[in-house]
């Protein structure tokens, strides 16, 4: 998965991704121009200005560059110059940001890091080609389809790995166990990924980590919830919750995973200039856990859609906060179709935690501070994080660990 550099949210209002968690084939109304919406004159100094501008670097500029490439980089510096999270996406962009809100893609099942050696294998999805041609964790790529992969790019490596299903991509490959080079062919088809990864934890404490808010992250926790109560043979005593390294994602995915562990109240609102953009969102009656006490894990990359579930959670009372302060971003963004298969990526309100706070620029902070220690040891095997991080043995992780000792504490002092 293309991994973002910002720490965003991703409200696609006018998107067809939005509300397809439960019905997957309807599309939502495209917002409709307003009255006030509508240009009445038109800037003709300026927009003369903006011309002659194209007209000298078409002429001039010291590298040829095509009409696509000045209008282009025009329409990205009167988006950025607006907030760091205001964008142009082309057509690719425009797909992959989709991808990465549905989590499904045409590729092998991987996720890797990059290292200078080359591409190292993080984790493997469960019945994926990776998985059935042999792939294993800590597998070191060294060349793709004859392409070596020292110094490559997260982007190259993610763009060269992936291709229409059931073509073939050519890896070269430095085996974790046997120290030996292997040649494997793998051959592609549509992953369907989980943005949730999960483990049960000693003294029936579950632990769940959402690496981004997709399309389906709510109903994949919910599932990861009743898979360790199954392995329990009984419910979840307690349950950490960890947000550590997640940028955001979709404001549907923040408000349904909040609204798991909720039985009323507001989850969150949003201001904006438009009264579309003015709006709050209430929880639904049902706490999964039934009332169990809860932690949530944040630290300086856990943004936007992060931090809706941590303050709306916070909020209510009803987790514990542990870790470090958030990232502090509050802007929403609404992904605008425009002509071409491109999109604007618009920030269009700001949102606030049930208490009306704006944590713009501030971020959420944790009921209790620590810091975390570097893991030491690896003993359990890996589990991979969206940030390339890893929680190997999650006594090793000092959060993890604060939050499992809170919990049991909570556990003790008042009856289950």
């Amino acid at each position: 998965m293309n991994h973002m550099v910002y720490c965003l949210i991703f409200w696609l209002a006018t998107c067809p991704l939005i509300g397809a968690a439960e019905h997957p084939d309807e599309q939502a109304p495209v917002q409709q121009a307003s009255p006030q919406n509508s240009i009445e004159t038109l800037p003709l100094d300026e927009l003369a200005a903006l011309a002659d501008v194209y007209a000298e670097i078409k002429k001039s500029y010291v590298h040829e560059l095509t009409d696509k490439e000045i209008l282009d980089g025009a329409i990205r510096g009167m988006l950025h110059n607006l907030d760091p999270y205001s964008s142009y996406l082309n057509a690719e962009e425009f797909a992959q940001l989709e991808e990465s809100a549905t989590g499904d893609y045409a590729g092998i099942g991987i996720e890797a890091i990059h290292l200078p050696e080359g591409i190292k294998v993080m984790a493997i999805i469960q019945n994926s080609p990776a998985e059935e041609a042999g792939l294993e964790l800590n597998d070191i790529i060294t060349d793709i389809n004859g392409i070596s992969t020292k110094g490559m790019s997260d982007v190259e490596g993610s763009e060269l790995m992936r291709g229409p299903p059931g073509s073939k991509v050519s890896l070269n490959v430095i085996k974790a166990n046997a120290n030996k080079t292997k040649n494997i062919t793998i051959t592609r088809q549509i992953i369907h990924t989980t943005s949730v990864r999960y483990q049960l934890l000693e003294q029936q404490i579950g632990y769940a980590h959402i690496n981004e808010f997709q399309i389906r992250s709510a109903n994949d926790l919910s599932k990861a919830i009743s898979a360790m109560e199954k392995q329990n043979k009984a419910p979840l005593a307690g349950f950490i919750l960890d947000l550590r390294y997640n940028p955001g994602g979709l404001l549907d995915g923040a408000i349904e995973v909040s609204d798991l562990f909720l039985n009323g109240g507001v989850i969150v609102s949003t201001k904006g200039r438009l009264p579309e953009g003015n709006e709050s969102y209430t929880a639904t009656s049902g706490d999964i856990l039934r009332g169990k006490p809860m932690a949530i894990l944040i630290n300086g990359s856990s943004a936007s859609a992060s931090e809706i579930v941590a303050g709306a959670l916070q909020d209510h009372h009803r987790a514990t906060i542990i870790g470090t302060d958030s990232y502090g971003k509050a802007m929403v963004q609404t992904i605008l179709p425009v002509h071409g298969g491109n999109a604007v990526k618009l920030t269009t309100a700001l949102y606030y935690t049930p208490d009306g706070k704006s944590i713009q620029d501030s971020g959420i902070s944790p009921d209790i501070s620590v810091e975390f220690q570097p893991i030491e040891k690896a003993q359990n095997g890996p589990v991979s994080t969206r940030a390339g991080q890893v929680l190997s043995d999650y006594k090793s992780d000092s959060q993890v660990m604060s939050a499992f000792e809170h919990l049991i504490q909570l556990m003790h002092s008042k009856p289950l």
